[in-house]
């Protein structure tokens, strides 16, 4: 609060201008517009495995999504929002944490955060929210996600997953109670498997161009799209019950996507991490689009502050508060991206790392085969499974580097080109300085390791079906694996 001088006057006159004042610093302290502190209900629905390219708000022609498509006419559209790792567990629990996956703990999927990270339920209770996740969790352990309530997903009838709990929902929102409320709603649609059936044909899918447009790739689009139907209309659904609630002009709705499918799942291109992102709050969020790259941890110091509170310094994310307000802004320079393949149904060792600055998009790959190459010409011994991930992706070479304005599917590798190079070494500079801020278990020129994983995503577990390596290989990892947590773990605690 700025100091006033007043001469000769009397004690009223003091003690307006100093209310004056402290009315002045009120309005300063509560910026945005008001947004901050301003503690508005939440509603943020989560659709599963889409991509941001299968959206008709993002330039699909074909794809049935008439409900996100109404929804973005109404929202501030996102074109650059990113997820730090492109699979559910992980992608939700940096949704939920305000950290990338290497600092939260999760980034195997069906693994737990770390012990003592702190959640959005906690932060936002603290602050006198009722926080409901209703739908799919995929995130743990359950102590650190204290949700006010919870409700599971439902039987769906006639369809290839179960669904949201909307009869949950509907008496919630009926009756939420005197606190404000964040409400999570997370739906298994468009997730594999499919529909038993499909109203589309190959005829009525566009694929992206890095798809091959063979039949069955055109047969799992027709049916995919199905799959997508079904997701719209829980997500109309759910807007339906806000109006009929009255709850549509005093809720800020959120919707996105958790990560893409299509070489996008286990990937770090942007088909996906970049994923669809709106933001709807009527008479307060002007309507239109924002090319501001922005992250899935801005999700919990933006809910902080919207309830009062005071982001932590520490946290991955910032607030998208300034650029609610104003439609646009800056508040990262870079986002970044995870791939380990190691604790899937697919596994094998090829982990990536990624940076971003909005237009051009470095990708690391640290068991290429052409890593592989270099290490056994230096006389080094290369462990069979290094060998069997590399060839997994044999097409791949160590860096690959993508000007996403000219070319958006990521088709032209640029990583060569003598005429980048100043822009490919800023941006491997920063990623590697981001990896070791993140407590990395990874570095530039260091041995890839074999990490701890469940039994039955083990590297050396026979699977006949899913993983069928060599005899020799079953059980030769015992002993020879790191625990990530323990890897990752800030230098002090290790």
């Amino acid at each position: 609060m700025k100091s006033r001088i007043v001469k000769h006057q009397g004690p009223w006159v003091i003690a307006v201008v100093l209310l004056a004042g402290l009315v002045d610093a009120k309005c300063a302290d509560s910026g945005n517009g008001g947004m901050s502190g301003s503690r508005p209900n939440v509603v943020f629905f989560l659709g599963d495995d889409q991509s941001r390219f299968d959206h008709s708000a993002y330039g699909n022609p074909t794809v049935p999504t008439p409900t996100t498509d109404a929804l973005s006419k109404e929202s501030l559209v996102f074109d650059k929002a990113f997820t730090g790792q492109a699979i559910c567990a992980p992608s939700r629990s940096m949704l939920y944490t305000g950290l990338y996956p290497l600092r939260n703990g999760c980034f195997i999927n069906h693994t737990k955060i770390r012990a003592g990270v702190k959640t959005l339920p906690v932060y936002l209770e603290e602050l006198g929210y009722n926080v409901i996740l209703a739908g799919k969790s995929h995130v743990g352990p359950a102590a650190q996600f204290s949700w006010s309530k919870s409700f599971p997903p439902v039987e769906n009838e006639g369809a290839s997953r179960p669904g949201i709990p909307l009869d949950e929902i509907d008496g919630f929102l009926a009756d939420p109670g005197t606190k404000p409320f964040c409400l999570l709603i997370t739906s298994e649609f468009p997730h594999p498997p499919y529909m038993k059936s499909t109203p589309y044909t190959a005829d009525d899918v566009t694929l992206a161009p890095f798809i091959s447009k063979s039949e069955r790739s055109l047969k799992n689009a027709a049916f995919f799209y199905a799959n997508i139907v079904e997701k719209e209309k829980e997500l109309a659904a759910v807007l339906k019950l806000l109006e009929e609630h009255e709850q549509k002009d005093k809720s800020i709705v959120f919707y996105a996507d958790d990560h893409g499918l299509f070489r996008g799942k286990f990937t770090a291109y942007d088909s996906g991490l970049n994923v669809a992102f709106m933001v709807r709050w009527p008479e307060k969020v002007k309507a239109g689009r924002s090319d501001a790259l922005v992250s899935f941890a801005d999700f919990v110091p933006t809910m902080i502050e919207l309830a009062g509170g005071n982001p932590p310094q520490e946290l991955d994310g910032k607030s998208l508060l300034p650029i609610l307000e104003n439609g646009g802004g800056k508040i990262h320079d870079y986002v970044y991206g995870v791939t380990v393949n190691q604790g899937i149904l697919d596994r094998h060792v090829f982990p990536q790392r990624s940076v971003h600055d909005g237009r051009y998009h470095y990708i690391h790959n640290f068991n290429s085969l052409e890593r592989i190459k270099r290490d056994e010409s230096e006389g080094k011994e290369i462990h069979p499974f290094l060998k069997m991930g590399a060839e997994k992706h044999k097409d791949l070479p160590e860096e690959m580097l993508f000007d996403t304005q000219s070319d958006p599917h990521e088709m032209n590798n640029l990583a060569g080109d003598p005429k980048l190079t100043e822009i490919k070494q800023r941006l491997k500079s920063e990623l590697f300085r981001w990896m070791r801020e993140q407590n990395d278990y990874l570095t530039e020129s260091g041995s890839v390791p074999f990490l701890q994983v469940g039994k039955r995503f083990a590297l050396d577990q026979y699977d006949a079906e899913l993983n069928p390596i060599p005899k020799g290989l079953v059980g030769c990892l015992k002993g020879k694996t790191i625990n990530p947590h323990d890897a990752t773990a800030p230098k002090a605690d290790r």
